[in-house]
């Protein structure tokens, strides 16, 4: 009798620690729990007295109002005022808002090296979005500076009419066969390829490669929309460097083109980032959050863009962690963009 009741009381008193465990494990979530949920609410309050978000985007204009739109969606109650410029334009505003001490963005995208200027100068504010701990190192300031929203992966782009299944390049190498000679065509708006050649080669072997690549007389055009349509229309039989999605968007029209998924990847970086003295820097926040977020990247696949957050995949079954992101400080961009005025743009 005296055991069973020994072994009952044991069990009581065992019954009793799992309990208050339980119960301390639920107070310890809840109470680290709480501060998020409460930032978050306060963050949507001051956001909801702001009223909107200006957004200043190198993305193209459907992308860019596709993102406003679902945003909108989501939180009613902010209007998204969404300017579509190019890099320079937006870079060349910015400077004149400025001067005028009349600043009126609050959220910037463009590309990388346009976005470590901005960094440099001044134009840019931290924001440490939560969502970051889902980013790769590779596509994050570690000062919190911005985020990435997606990238862009320089390719070959190639005719599929001229271009048998055989002859798709699967090296670099390839590019200088015979048969290619004065069929390439050259897009030296992507500067920043030659980093990827080098990094991929070494800069004694990548310099010759470029070299080598530019005896093949290939046809200089400015812009990958541009070099991208001409190999559609068979001007060209293929073309570099060209962005993935200027193909993928010209081959969804049902034009003859694809391009060459050329290992390692390598890419450009498009930051999302807060500006410097927002009107508006509680719904920036938010914005910046949503793009940045599951939901968010998830639109920017639907788009035809390789989202940049980790463990997710685009329509070209790209994920980010294939790709090498090509480091687009300012002094590298200079350098390349001369290296390729020299080497390619013949006077």
């Amino acid at each position: 009798m005296r055991e069973w009741v020994s072994g009952l009381r044991k069990k009581v008193i065992l019954g009793l620690i799992l309990v208050l465990a339980v119960t301390f494990c639920c107070y310890l979530e809840s109470v680290s729990a709480a501060p998020d949920d409460a930032s978050f609410a306060e963050l949507k309050k001051e956001a909801e007295k702001e009223g909107k978000v200006v957004f200043y985007g190198s993305i193209s204009a459907p992308d860019g109002m596709a993102l406003a739109d679902r945003f909108q969606k989501k939180y009613p109650f902010l209007k998204v005022e969404f300017y579509r410029l190019n890099n320079t334009g937006i870079l060349t505003r910015l400077q004149a808002e400025r001067n005028a001490k009349k600043n009126t963005a609050d959220v910037i995208v463009l590309k990388g090296d346009a976005i470590h200027g901005l960094q440099k100068n001044g134009f840019l504010s931290r924001y440490l979005s939560s969502e970051r701990e889902s980013y790769s190192e590779k596509f994050k300031d570690k000062e919190g500076y911005w985020t990435d929203l997606y990238i862009t992966v320089h390719c070959i782009v190639y005719n599929s009419r001229l271009v048998a299944p055989h002859e798709v390049p699967t090296t670099y190498q390839d590019l200088l066969k015979p048969r290619w000679k004065r069929k390439i065509g050259f897009n030296p708006d992507n500067y920043m390829w030659p980093e990827g050649i080098m990094q991929m080669m070494g800069k004694e072997e990548g310099l010759k490669y470029l070299e080598a690549l530019a005896r093949q007389n290939p046809i200089v055009r400015d812009g990958g929309t541009l070099n991208t349509m001409l190999t559609a229309a068979g001007e060209v039989a293929l073309a570099l460097p060209i962005n993935n999605n200027n193909v993928e968007a010209v081959k969804d029209k049902g034009a003859p083109v694809d391009w060459a998924r050329l290992k390692p990847f390598y890419g450009d970086l498009h930051p999302i980032a807060l500006a410097a003295n927002a009107p508006h820097p509680q719904a920036a926040k938010l914005f910046i959050d949503f793009c940045t977020s599951q939901e968010g990247q998830m639109l920017v696949a639907e788009l035809g863009k390789i989202p940049s957050r980790s463990g997710l995949k685009a329509k070209t079954t790209v994920r980010s962690e294939e790709i090498n992101a090509i480091d687009p400080t300012l002094e590298k961009t200079e350098y390349y963009q001369r290296l390729i005025k020299q080497i390619f743009v013949k006077k």
